[in-house]
């Protein structure tokens, strides 16, 4: 989810202080910039590895031989869940000129590695951040880009997940990533802030609601 007000957006963390311009280089050339930049890799990296190993506790059932299968799973749906959700708000943030990364909150991260041994996930690995000068309206999309990369990726797994044709692997793996997308959907579109739901709202009141039925409806099945 993304982090910052309505407009003006600065990010500021410990010796470190980002601002963008519509005119970053002033006179000079401009250089083409970097799709990832290299603090953000390595928060990228942290927060996946110690994400996907909390939800290896969460899911693994104790047996040596289904390790490595709960280890994939994991790492597939926090690839696909958590990691495509990020990169989701930072493409729409740069389409708008904005300078965007992603920052890992490691008390966040702990407190999910903590949670996992008591068999339930609940983290709060990090955000995008983003600093530009961005409309509400803007705003609006960028948050809403990420729950929206979770819908997609739920629908994109509900027939794998359902029909019982497919072979149980493949059912399996498809309702794991089925389920975790919708939840994260629902998570995120919550109204309160620093949740992506309370810029949502800001924005549009009928793109909040549509997109938090469907997310409830993709859940509710997901239960059932």
């Amino acid at each position: 989810m993304p982090w910052g007000r309505d407009s003006e957006y600065k990010v500021v963390e410990p010796n470190y202080s980002y601002s963008y311009s519509v005119s970053p280089y002033g006179p000079a050339a401009p250089r083409r910039e970097r799709f990832f930049g290299r603090t953000e890799l390595r928060h990228i990296a942290v927060a996946v590895a110690v994400l996907t190993a909390a939800f290896t506790m969460v899911i693994w059932d104790g047996y040596s031989d289904t390790l490595v299968w709960s280890l994939g799973l994991a790492a597939l749906a926090v690839v696909l869940g958590f990691f495509m959700h990020e990169m989701a708000h930072k493409v729409m943030a740069k389409k708008y000129g904005c300078w965007a990364e992603f920052r890992a909150y490691t008390t966040g991260l702990f407190l999910a590695l903590v949670m996992s041994f008591f068999g339930f996930l609940f983290a709060a690995p990090g955000a995008v951040y983003i600093a530009g000068n961005i409309t509400k309206e803007q705003n609006g999309k960028i948050s809403i880009a990420g729950p929206a990369t979770n819908l997609a990726i739920a629908l994109a797994c509900l027939p794998f997940a359902f029909i019982e044709s497919f072979p149980s692997v493949v059912t399996t793996i498809a309702f794991g990533l089925f389920f975790f997308n919708s939840f994260l959907a629902v998570f995120n579109l919550v109204p309160v802030p620093p949740l992506d739901g309370s810029k949502v709202w800001a924005w549009s009141k009928p793109v909040y609601v549509a997109a938090m039925a469907a997310a409830v409806s993709l859940l509710v099945l997901a239960w059932f």
